[in-house]
């Protein structure tokens, strides 16, 4: 999962072993529209998780509170 968002942030591999769980998809990494939209296609086709499902689903609040650790949780799923 961590190699997909390295992708999708277009970011070095070793970039996203730094990162925590912790870590807010928006307010810590700064991904845009563009970089949700191609992790949400990585997590569809690596691990048929639904990263637009998820934030379609979450308020404003919801979404800006997206962490790392939430997207591992949805891998999981």
């Amino acid at each position: 999962m961590l190699a997909a968002l390295a992708e999708a942030a277009d970011a070095l591999p070793d970039w996203a072993e730094s990162l925590a769980p912790e870590d807010r998809l928006d307010g810590d990494l700064a991904l845009d529209e563009s970089e949700f939209a191609a992790l949400d296609a990585l997590l569809r086709e690596r691990f048929g998780a639904d990263l637009g499902a998820l934030r379609a689903g979450l308020g404003l609040d919801g979404l800006a509170a997206l962490t790392v650790g939430d997207l591992a949780e949805l891998v999981r799923r």
